[in-house]
């Protein structure tokens, strides 16, 4: 055997041998295998916002397998799966926390009541201090991140879409991000502000932290007043910027027009997505198959409801998370049929084998789906 030959063996005989090894495991993994898909938390307390708008303090429960919350970013989800009528459903809340309050294993939801809202009415009306909350691990990439983002953000938000800005606001105030951060707060009164001696006492305190309210349908000291406009923004806007926006889809397409005039490019405006709107010409309610496992469930789907809804009503504990296509967690396979897929993003390798979001499609035919339970 000559020398290359002699060396070629080695090699071979090295890579195969640390093939064979199993590594040890590192910090990392520790950490990682604690995070749990479901945590079992209790309500601890109930504070009532505006009249129709409560903030939920969530607890690790004790005497479960999951005594400790996990941490969070400012920005991120949790979803919380309640049981309505015999009705199993999820819906994802921002948290309005500080990160740092998951080292005391407390988490805030702030919920506002929706129109014919299943959970938020069940929320709001049925819920109290002492009960049970199962809910997911922290989710989502909306937020201020430091290595991309700039030293300036500019903040927009409607209604309850000041919820991840408060937690970002805290966040900033305790020292966890070093940043400048504006918020524009767009509500109808001033009955409608959420959160107003939090933002009056963050106004009176921080440097850093800035909460500029408009109403549209009131005015009042100290307000602005009407929708935001270019010129109520244009005092904070710097050289660089990062834009971070979370309200109602009008806000988005109006402030989109303003952002133009200011030239900011597209990579330095993030939305927060939690909400998901089809309007079909002509209602139609079609047959779906739903296989599963271990059975197969026949339902019906009107095509102005998305499957995931029509399989909860239908009592199939299909998965979800984010309730709008973005964490991919409900992905199933179309078998058969077509639908309409509203704000999900498929990699290419998914369009190619037939998956789909069950939480943003809507059904256009018949359909037969497969679930992975």
């Amino acid at each position: 055997m000559n020398k290359i030959e002699k060396v070629k063996k080695e090699r071979k005989e090295i890579i195969a041998d640390s093939s064979k090894k199993k590594p040890n495991n590192t910090h990392i993994d520790e950490e990682v295998a604690k995070q749990k898909s479901i945590y079992h938390t209790k309500i601890i307390d109930m504070k009532e916002e505006t009249n129709n708008v409560k903030t939920f303090t969530l607890s690790a429960d004790p005497d479960s397998d999951t005594p400790y919350l996990a941490p969070f970013k400012a920005g991120q989800y949790i979803t919380i799966h309640v049981t309505i009528n015999g009705e199993d459903t999820t819906r994802a809340y921002s948290l309005s926390s500080s990160p740092s309050e998951a080292n005391k294993n407390k988490y805030k939801i702030t919920i506002k009541r929706v129109k014919d809202g299943l959970v938020s009415n069940y929320m709001l009306d049925q819920v109290k201090v002492g009960d049970k909350l199962d809910i997911s691990k922290p989710a989502g990439e909306f937020g201020y991140q430091p290595i991309i983002d700039e030293d300036n953000v500019i903040a927009i938000a409607g209604g309850s879409g000041i919820t991840p800005f408060m937690s970002l606001a805290k966040a900033i105030m305790e020292g966890i991000y070093d940043c400048h951060l504006t918020v524009f707060y767009s509500v109808r009164t001033y009955d409608d502000v959420i959160f107003k001696r939090e933002i009056e006492e963050i106004n009176k305190k921080s440097k850093n932290v800035k909460f500029i309210i408009t109403l549209t349908r009131e005015e009042k000291e100290g307000y602005l007043h009407g929708h935001l406009t270019k010129e109520m923004i244009e005092p904070y806007i710097k050289e660089f910027n990062t834009i971070l926006m979370c309200g109602p889809k009008e806000l988005y397409r109006s402030m989109n027009d303003i952002l133009n005039e200011f030239n900011i490019p597209r990579k330095s405006v993030r939305y927060e997505n939690f909400f998901v709107e089809y309007e079909p010409q002509e209602k139609i309610t079609y047959h779906v198959k739903v296989v599963m496992k271990n059975k197969i469930e026949e339902i019906t789907c009107k095509n102005d409801e998305t499957l995931l809804v029509a399989m909860e009503k239908a009592g199939i504990k299909a998965p979800s998370l984010c309730r709008v296509g973005e964490c991919g967690y409900c992905r199933s396979v179309l078998l058969e049929g077509k639908v309409k897929m509203i704000g999900a993003t498929l990699k290419k390798a998914e369009i190619e084998n037939d998956y789909i979001h069950p939480c943003v499609s809507f059904p256009d035919s018949d359909i037969v789906l497969r679930l992975d339970i």
